[in-house]
């Protein structure tokens, strides 16, 4: 889709409502809104049947570890950046040298 062929009446409507989707789970989990909303699109990106349910019912039409499968790259507490792909990669080999 080339940004001549975009709506920006709907646009403006999508991110008002991700923000209206976002500001209360973000708020009862203690966290920051612009980070929440960074993990919400991160997952859509990768999950784009997951738009539409999560833009009409809220972040409960999707999986509990939703936060932990997006796409874009983010930093962690110690300061390093990370790629999801890669965060998770890097726990399922945690995982795997607990096993006997």
């Amino acid at each position: 889709m080339a940004s001549t062929d975009i709506n920006f009446a709907q646009a403006e409507l999508v991110f008002e409502r991700l923000a209206q989707i976002v500001e209360p789970l973000a708020t009862h989990a203690g966290v920051g809104e612009m980070e929440t909303v960074g993990h919400l699109v991160s997952y859509l990106l990768d999950h784009p049947r997951d738009i539409e349910p999560c833009l009409r019912f809220g972040i409960g039409e999707l999986p509990d570890d939703w936060i932990e499968k997006g796409r874009l790259s983010y930093q962690a507490r110690d300061g390093r950046i990370w790629r999801p792909v890669n965060a998770r990669r890097a726990r399922l080999v945690k995982s795997l040298e607990k096993l006997p």
